[in-house]
């Protein structure tokens, strides 16, 4: 007879996603996993695979949870400038059950460098968010509230890294107070 599931095994993904947000990749241990995900360690074992296994299922997490809330969050903004700050607002709010800073980042200064498939999963993420940036400038300069004279593609470009150093910076300080004006900064390349 097959054994029941003690454990939601959605609930423990997300609980992987803190560790590893939290901790990095490199400094979670198996130990870190098994006790603030709620699974014994064969349970892990079976339901998510080895380490790096889970490492890639909390990456995809991630993207489906948290990166979908912030994409539905910045559509539901009634225009560019709104969906913009949304965007880079998200980066400095720190608070259960999300560590500071950004784990798409954090991943891909620590892992990505010498893991190719965590790296091309990093790159799309990164391709991904630039795109919606690109859209929503071009979208903005459409209903004449981001100036039109910007090349939407490198506009995109730009404030996409700052936002990256955003959410670095995110990570060092996390006194959204002082992180705010950064984000008044990037919009001004609006005008």
């Amino acid at each position: 007879m097959a054994r029941h599931k003690e454990f939601e095994p959605d609930v423990a993904l997300d609980r992987a996603v803190e560790v590893f947000w939290d901790l990095g990749y490199e400094k979670a241990s198996v130990g870190d996993l098994v006790d603030r995900m709620g699974v014994g360690r064969r349970s892990l074992y079976d339901t998510f695979g080895d380490k790096r296994a889970l490492y890639l299922k909390a990456l995809d997490r991630y993207s489906g949870t948290v990166e979908s809330e912030q994409r539905q969050l910045a559509g539901e903004q009634a225009g560019a400038r709104d969906a913009l700050r949304v965007l880079f607002e998200a980066s400095i709010r720190e608070g259960p059950p999300r560590p500071a800073g950004c784990f798409v980042v954090n991943t891909a200064t620590e892992v990505a460098v010498h893991d190719d498939e965590v790296g091309q999963w990093v790159a799309r993420s990164f391709g991904q968010w630039q795109t919606l940036i690109e859209d929503v400038i071009v979208d903005g300069q459409l209903a004449g509230e981001i100036a039109g004279h910007h090349d939407p593609e490198m506009l995109a470009a730009i404030l996409f890294n700052a936002w990256i150093g955003l959410r670095v910076q995110a990570r060092v300080d996390r006194d959204p107070q002082r992180l705010a004006p950064m984000i008044e900064g990037m919009l001004r390349l609006l005008d």
